[in-house]
């Protein structure tokens, strides 16, 4: 872990090449009641599969939104969702877009057997705590948060340092999302919630000093954002 990770200057990448060519990452102007529009592009599916799933850098950790429906398009290739512990594969073929509701502990892959790029556009559906001083795409799950999250572990992977805890759940606190503890929902959601509180908003901003963005990372005037 080392709070002292160079940073790379991407912010004015319109698309962003992470973890050695293996996906592309670009957005486009979210929809109305949108925070976000990310469009993913896998081109190497298998790449990390000698990994384990928690230490593979294309595949999120298992987490949830406080407030916000996330919506999945898988226009090429086969992903694999895990929705509350159930695996789901999809395909072009199949009904879209998947959609993940608030406080559902999820997350998802493209499918490593697959021999073609895997793309898949992804939305969040805007925060309820958007209000008359803010967009809908400035709160919640946004391109800020997506950019600042990528780039700070790629940069850790590219320096091979361990990226920091602390640094990574105040990033995720910022975009309301928790990480997804096992167990029943009515206990794991509060107590995950609050790892997040206490260790990245209180001990990692407060205590140490870590941003919530980083201006290597992202650049407002290049945010694909609706017009007010």
């Amino acid at each position: 872990m080392s709070f002292h990770v160079k940073r790379s200057q991407t912010a004015r990448q319109k698309e962003l090449t992470l973890h050695k060519g293996a996906r592309t990452t670009s957005w486009l102007v979210p929809e109305a009641r949108r925070s976000v529009r990310e469009v993913q592009v896998f081109h190497k599916p298998g790449a990390y599969q000698d990994l384990p799933d928690d230490k593979n850098p294309l595949i999120p950790p298992s987490h949830w939104h406080w407030y916000q429906e996330e919506y999945f398009t898988v226009t090429q290739g086969r992903f694999i969702f895990t929705l509350e512990g159930k695996q789901i594969p999809i395909t072009p073929n199949d009904s879209q877009p998947v959609t993940i509701p608030p406080q559902a502990r999820h997350t998802f892959k493209a499918d490593p057997e697959c021999s073609e790029p895997c793309v898949i556009q992804i939305e969040l559906k805007a925060s309820p705590l958007v209000d008359d001083k803010s967009a809908e795409e400035e709160v919640g799950g946004n391109e800020r948060f997506f950019r600042n999250l990528y780039c700070y572990l790629n940069d850790c992977e590219t320096q091979k340092v361990e990226p920091s805890p602390l640094q990574l759940l105040l990033f995720l606190h910022s975009a309301e999302v928790s990480l997804a503890f096992p167990g029943p929902g009515w206990f794991a959601r509060p107590v995950s919630y609050a790892f997040g509180l206490v260790l990245g908003k209180w001990i990692g901003e407060y205590m140490l000093g870590y941003k919530t963005s980083y201006p290597e990372y992202y650049d407002p005037g290049m945010m694909s954002k609706k017009s007010k």
